[in-house]
C-alpha cells in the first residue's frame, strides 16, 4: 500500500524509495545477500515493483548482482568511500558558492530549520529523522545554484552508499551539526567562497570520519 505521505509517487518510486531507505538507514547491511522475495515481504511490495527497483539500484550501485552468488547490498570499501567523498566535495562546494551568493530568505529559513531538525532528531536518536533533515538542509542549500545538471550529480553521489555508518557515531554527528551551523552562518550571509570552503570542509571531515570507522571494522 503506498505511503499516505506520498501520494504522488509511482509504485515503481514507491518501491526504490523503500529499498533504498532500507540500505541506507542500515536495515540491510553492506555485503547482504538479498532476494527479491525477501524485499517484498520484508518492504510490502508487489512483484513487479520489487523487480523494477532492484535493477535500479544495481544501475545505482547500491545493489550488485553476481553469477552464482545472486544479489547482494554493495560492499563498502575505503577507496571507493574515498572517491566519491573527493568528488563530493568539489561538486558540492561549487553548487554552495553559486547557490550562497543567489539564495532566497525562504532557502535560508529552510535551512535553518533542517539544522533544528537534526538537532531534535538526535537528541531523540531517530536516525531516519536524522537523515531526512540532513538531506533537507543540503537541498536548500544547493537549490538557488541554477544548475539542474550540477544538482543532479550531486543527488547522485549522495546515493552511492549508506550514510547510516556516520549516523551510528553520536561525536561524529554532533560535530557534523557544528559543521552545519558553520555552512548555515555563512550561507545566511549569501557568502559564496565561505559557504563553499566551510562545505567542502564538512564533507572531507566526514570523509576522515567514514574512513576511521570503516578501517575500526577491518574494512580496507
Amino acid at each position: 500500500m503506498q505511503d499516505a505521505r506520498t501520494p504522488f509517487l509511482t509504485k515503481r518510486e514507491l518501491a526504490v524509495a523503500r529499498v533504498k531507505d532500507a540500505i541506507m538507514l542500515g536495515r540491510y547491511r553492506p555485503g547482504q545477500p538479498l532476494r527479491q522475495v525477501q524485499l517484498m515481504a520484508d518492504l510490502d511490495l508487489g512483484a513487479t515493483p520489487a523487480r523494477e527497483a532492484v535493477l535500479e539500484l544495481v544501475a545505482k550501485g547500491l545493489l550488485v548482482h553476481e553469477s552464482h552468488r545472486g544479489m547482494r547490498v554493495a560492499a563498502l570499501d575505503t577507496e571507493r568511500v574515498r572517491h566519491v567523498y573527493s568528488v563530493r566535495a568539489l561538486l558540492e562546494s561549487e553548487a554552495a558558492r553559486l547557490s550562497a551568493g543567489a539564495a532566497t530568505d525562504a532557502a535560508i529559513d529552510r535551512a535553518r530549520r533542517a539544522v533544528q531538525g537534526m538537532k531534535a532528531a538526535l537528541a531523540g536518536k531517530d536516525l531516519k529523522k536524522l537523515s531526512s533533515a540532513d538531506g533537507r538542509f543540503h537541498q536548500a542549500l544547493y537549490e538557488d545554484a541554477d544548475n539542474p545538471i550540477l544538482l543532479n550529480l550531486i543527488e547522485q553521489m549522495r546515493e552511492q552508499f549508506p550514510r547510516y555508518v556516520l549516523w551510528k557515531s553520536p561525536g561524529r554527528v554532533r560535530q557534523s551539526i557544528q559543521e552545519h551551523e558553520r555552512i548555515l552562518e555563512r550561507f545566511a550571509l549569501r557568502d559564496g567562497p565561505g559557504t563553499a570552503k566551510a562545505v567542502r570542509q564538512h564533507i572531507l571531515n566526514g570523509l576522515d570520519a567514514f574512513d576511521a570507522i570503516l578501517r575500526a571494522n577491518g574494512v580496507r
